[in-house]
């Protein structure tokens, strides 16, 4: 059988019975789930048997990569892994990059299923011309940083590409993830857990081959109209200067809540002590995934200082900001606690957000006077010390503190007691990413209440991903949508809102793109997707595939996506009545001038009741196609 951007084949590797198969991909399959995300949902619905715990060795892993992998498409290297995640123990998926997609593909397989649970610590390898499972038991103990490049050394390389869990995984912290390479997180929501679980340590793909291309002539050209569209970005040197950081004025409005969300970090001091200046100082350089224009992550080293020589990879500097603002890490005085502190929670393997998020809601409900400190055996106070004996804690299970908050939002509700969860800054027993208090509500800040993972940021591609824009630029929204993929019967139905748009219509098709682009392999940030279109996807499909589809094609392949994951979820107990926002955000919070800041829609115009909420929740569904009635949030 003739495959083209698809190598062809699916690894089904049981740890238990050390048995490693490889078998045909479905053609109809591809073509009708795309791949990546898509096909990962597929496969999932074949091989997941409901009920199955996450932790137990029948849950399954399924890394899978899309087609546009491997081809020189801008941005495309991004690897999917889709299982049940044992934070909240829905069925979903994570996304992460650097090499590890192509260098899998390279090995022949576009996925690779993994069940059961070794009888002690082994790595995958995924090797040029064969794939073995290798003893582990030298590497099991070491952060994900030794284990990595250990890894690398032994295997080839810098071109060796390393998924790998470090303590938190090995230990089963419900919140633990991998890192890809150092430099990428893989699975909030505890996909280290799951590969602690089955005494799998890391994963490495060593493979080169390429993927065969059907017309190389029309890929050509549509790669040529990238890069031309690519010097007309006139953004282009601030991005390849700053990364992630170029967006620094958006981010630290929308993600500079603290307190447990009930006051923002003032901007001022948050750019005197964690903004660019400061990322420049410590910047060594900036590297990006195989066929990335716009490079991302950071390597960072302390200059000067009692710290001074200090070196770390990052997804990005603002990973600092994300832990610093919280606890107050950063001083004057010394600017890289947060940069220490970030690096040890990598290292660790621990979910920065959500070990973030819980403390500061623990310190915070101590600080309020609602929380006995002797309920734990550490202290509860915002500093340095305070941060690594807890990270240090949790990652090995030891004590109070390590043995209740490594269950994650679930167990810490549990041993505090119920009246805690209305103050908790969850969704599904996830904690929130985006609070729509300080910038009004768009498709990031409404998703995490339907998403089906709970909070996330998969619509981040949206034209509200910009926060504070005028109304006038509801033009430029249709435009964005119609890029995006939304038909013009759709546009017109979100547009149809006093409010300007309809945010809940509109992030269904947010998710479907995020979902296209995620099935193709290519990446969603917005430096990247701003050059991909509905129609260039399609016809990049084609080029790539030979499979001859027009754009509707990709349009129903999400929603094939998402019904699938769906049923999955349904299965499993998860309705209507989990699509609920946290109390909190029907609170005022604190703004940097301590104006209070309510729940409003994207443009400001309208506060928001629990009424409005419900409403726009069963657009949601109706936009879906979903007949579920969605909860009356009155009650609440």
């Amino acid at each position: 059988m003739s495959f083209y951007g698809y190598m062809g084949k699916i690894l089904h590797v049981d740890l238990t019975s050390r048995d490693l198969e490889a078998r045909d991909i479905d053609l109809s399959d591809a073509k009708n789930y795309i791949g990546g995300l898509g096909l990962n949902a597929r496969l999932m619905e074949q091989v997941y048997m409901a009920g199955t715990d996450p932790l137990s060795p029948q849950n399954p892993l399924i890394l899978g990569t899309g087609p546009l992998v491997g081809t020189g498409a801008p941005g495309a290297a991004k690897i999917i892994a889709t299982t049940r995640f044992p934070l909240n123990g829905t069925i979903s998926e994570s996304v992460g990059s650097m090499r590890f997609a192509r260098n899998m593909k390279g090995t022949g397989f576009d996925h690779v299923i993994i069940t059961g649970k070794a009888k002690s610590p082994v790595v995958l390898v995924l090797g040029h011309d064969q794939v073995s499972l290798t003893e582990a038991g030298d590497l099991w103990g070491l952060d994900i940083f030794e284990a990595t490049e250990a890894l690398k050394r032994s295997h080839g390389g810098a071109k060796v590409s390393v998924i790998a869990i470090g303590p938190a995984g090995e230990n089963r912290v419900a919140f633990s993830l991998a890192l890809v390479d150092k430099a990428s997180t893989l699975g909030r929501g505890g996909l280290g857990a799951l590969m602690g679980s089955k005494n799998l340590k890391a994963i490495v793909a060593l493979g080169r081959a390429r993927p065969r291309v059907y017309d190389p002539e029309e890929l050509k050209n549509l790669l040529g109209g990238i890069r031309e569209r690519l010097k007309r970005f006139q953004n282009h040197a601030r991005v390849l200067e700053l990364g992630i950081m170029e967006n620094w004025a958006n981010y630290i409005k929308q993600l500079s809540a603290r307190k447990n969300f009930t006051q923002v970090f003032p901007p001022d001091r948050a750019t005197e002590l964690y903004g660019p200046d400061v990322y420049r100082s410590l910047k060594i350089k900036r590297f990006g995934c195989p066929s990335c224009f716009t490079p991302d992550k950071d390597m960072l080293e302390v200059p000067e200082g009692p710290f001074r020589g200090f070196r770390t990879t990052t997804t990005s500097y603002f990973n600092s900001y994300s832990i610093g603002h919280l606890f107050d890490l950063n001083t004057t005085s010394d600017i890289t606690a947060a940069l220490r502190m970030t690096d040890a929670l990598d290292r660790l393997g621990l979910d920065m957000l959500t070990f973030g998020t819980m403390l500061d809601f623990l310190v915070t409900e101590y600080e309020e006077g609602n929380l006995d400190p002797a309920r734990f055996d550490l202290p509860l106070n915002r500093d340095m010390n305070t941060l690594e004996a807890w990270a240090a804690a949790l990652s090995r299970r030891k004590g109070t503190a390590g043995d209740i908050l490594s269950g994650g939002w679930r167990s810490l509700l549990e041993y505090l007691g119920e009246g805690y969860r209305q103050r908790a800054p969850i969704i599904k027993d996830c904690d929130i990413m985006w609070d729509p208090r300080p910038v009004g509500l768009g498709t990031m800040e409404f998703e995490q209440i339907v998403s089906l993972k709970g909070p996330r940021s998969a619509s981040g591609g949206s034209p509200t991903y910009i926060p504070g824009q005028p109304e006038e630029n509801l033009a430029l929204f249709r435009r964005h949508l119609n890029r995006m993929g939304a038909d013009e019967n759709a546009i017109d139905r979100i547009m149809d809102s006093p409010l300007g748009f309809n945010v809940a219509r509109m992030t269904r098709y947010s998710e479907d793109w995020y979902t296209i682009l995620s099935s193709l392999g290519v990446c969603n940030r917005h430096f990247n997707n701003r050059f991909y279109s509905l129609s260039l996807c399609q016809r990049l499909f084609t080029a790539i595939t030979g499979f001859d589809v027009d754009q509707e094609h990709l349009r129903e392949s999400a929603v094939r996506t998402w019904d699938t994951l769906k049923r999955l979820n349904t299965k499993e107990g998860f309705g209507p009545d989990d699509d609920k926002p946290p109390e909190i955000w029907f609170r005022p919070m604190k703004g940097p001038s301590g104006e209070p800041l309510i729940l409003r829609d994207y443009f400001g115009k309208k506060e928001l009741t629990r009424n409005d909420i419900a409403g726009l929740i069963r657009d949601y569904y109706a936009e879906r196609g979903w007949d579920e009635t969605p909860p009356d949030l009155t009650r609440s």
